[in-house]
């Protein structure tokens, strides 16, 4: 048997990406083999802050001069300036420092230096981990009275031991060799992975690893042929969630937060191998609500609503979608209303459920402009607005949404937005989705990069829709005889999910 109680345990020190309220250890089998790879590495700085301490390296810029030089504009200049002081990159008369030098001439160095490292690989289905560590770290455990190990955690004078679940007999396994270009695309996707780790880093970065001018294969070899067998540790949670109280995550083995595909790979595995039915029962031990094959309680639908909620929400928008957690927190939300709507047939409950999935569909567009706030800020966009002069400000709108692209003439009730609450969204993010698509289309008129010229090319009429759907939530806020029909609110949530796509540039 490869696998054995004793078989040794490597830690990464997952973590979670959200708080959890419950949470259980879980070794899962892995081969383990020691190669020769392109080392992985991170992004220090992100490449308008490199180009901004070329022009420091050079002289003593204001952030007007800098603005203009880089076509970024003062006011991004002078965040990025305030941004590498605080990083301690340039001192207060902008040149740089020893640190910031160093930073820019690493960031320079174009190496591709080999390294000796770990890659780690499925036993089930002989897919390799997307991750290449460059160290084992083994975790100290201690054997319980069962003959299983307890991870060690804590100091040697006060440890803390923690419980995790070991699935044995590890069965149906398979030991094949991956080949050198399946080492490769892992070592890509974890320096992928690292990039993403940190949100000042961006995915297009000119100086990200380029797998692509790697020269050839030969690069890749194994230090020794054949793998051992190691456990790796993780824990499976519940996220501190009214929401998803029901529903549970698994870390990344290796350190970087929530792994979804590592969930899902882990469900079909549950469904396919009978050695992981320990698995699922503990996953229902931590939920509260295992039971023996009897039956479903009102938690088990809830749990059942909400993983169907979070597969629609992957399914439409990709996984990629996890990574603006409060988003896909509000999409999965608003789905999982929309799933209970459709199962409805008492009118008065229907009502309220359909006024819950505006709320939700609402609330989903407003959390995206603060998204996309923060790479393009809004501050001080609204003074080109009057504050008695509707005329003015009807021509104005419909100019820019004309220019971007968008269709014309734009519903007076979001042309007749006052300038008080525009001033809200744009200065403090404060507001509902008209302040905030008005505040995001005032920063656009004057940067050609914005999402929203996209969102016009692919839906020219999406500024009406969104009208409507605020339109819909007002009327569903106070008493009115028209009633509202599931058709028209599901066209709601595919306004949504056109515009978080199209914002967000992902596949739709």
């Amino acid at each position: 048997m490869d696998f054995k109680k004793e078989t040794q345990i490597i830690n990464y020190n997952p973590h979670s990406s959200t708080r959890w309220s419950k949470r259980r250890y879980l070794l899962l089998p892995a081969w383990c083999y020691r190669v020769v790879a392109p080392r992985v590495s991170s992004r220090k700085i992100n490449i308008l802050e490199k180009a901004v301490l070329g022009m420091c390296r050079v002289g003593a810029f204001t952030a007007v001069e800098i603005g203009e030089k880089l076509d970024i504009g003062t006011d991004l200049a002078a965040l990025i300036i305030k941004q590498l002081l605080n990083k301690t990159f340039i001192n207060r008369q902008g040149l740089l420092t020893d640190k910031g030098l160093k930073i820019l001439e690493t960031e320079n160095l174009e190496t591709q230096e080999s390294v000796a490292g770990f890659i780690f690989q499925d036993v089930w289905t002989g897919e390799l981990f997307p991750r290449f560590m460059e160290r084992q770290e083994y975790i100290d455990v201690k054997y319980n009275n069962d003959g299983y190990p307890d991870l060690v955690f804590g100091t040697t004078g006060k440890p803390d031991y923690k419980r995790a679940y070991m699935p044995l007999p590890v069965n149906n396994i398979i030991k094949k060799q991956p080949s050198p270009s399946e080492i490769l695309q892992a070592v890509r996707k974890h320096s992928k992975a690292l990039r993403y780790k940190n949100s000042e880093d961006r995915d297009d970065d000119e100086d990200a690893w380029n797998f692509e001018q790697v020269p050839d294969l030969k690069r890749i070899s194994f230090v020794e042929e054949e793998p051992i067998p190691v456990w790796l540790s993780t824990f499976i949670y519940l996220p501190e969630n009214e929401f998803t109280s029901t529903s549970w995550n698994i870390c990344d083995p290796f350190g970087l937060g929530d792994s979804p595909r590592l969930r899902r790979k882990l469900e079909i595995q549950i469904k396919k191998n009978s050695t992981l039915k320990g698995v699922q029962k503990l996953i229902q031990e931590m939920i509260g609500e295992y039971k023996d094959e009897s039956g479903t309680n009102f938690n088990d639908l809830i749990q059942i609503i909400n993983e169907e909620a979070e597969l629609t929400v992957e399914d439409k928008l990709t996984l990629d979608i996890r990574k603006w957690d409060g988003l896909f927190d509000d999409l999965v939300a608003m789905e999982r209303s929309h799933i209970q709507a459709k199962n409805l047939d008492n009118q008065k409950y229907l009502a309220d459920k359909l006024d819950d999935i505006l709320i939700k569909a609402q609330k989903t567009i407003e959390r995206l402009f603060l998204i996309i706030r923060e790479e393009y800020p809004t501050n001080d966009n609204w003074k080109i607005i009057s504050q008695n002069d509707r005329k003015h400000n009807k021509s104005i709108l419909n100019g820019i949404a004309d220019k971007l692209g968008f269709d014309i003439p734009l519903p007076n009730s979001l042309l007749y937005v006052k300038q008080g609450k525009i001033r809200s969204a744009s200065d403090y993010g404060e507001g509902s989705l008209r302040c905030h698509l008005l505040a995001a289309l005032l920063t656009a008129r004057n940067d050609s990069n914005h999402p929203l010229y996209l969102v016009a090319q692919k839906a020219p009429d999406i500024l009406i829709r969104l009208n409507t759907l605020a339109e819909l939530r007002d009327k569903s806020g106070h008493s009115t005889s028209q009633q509202l029909e599931l058709s028209n609110v599901s066209q709601q949530i595919s306004t949504v999910y056109d515009f978080v796509a199209s914002m967000l540039e992902m596949n739709y």
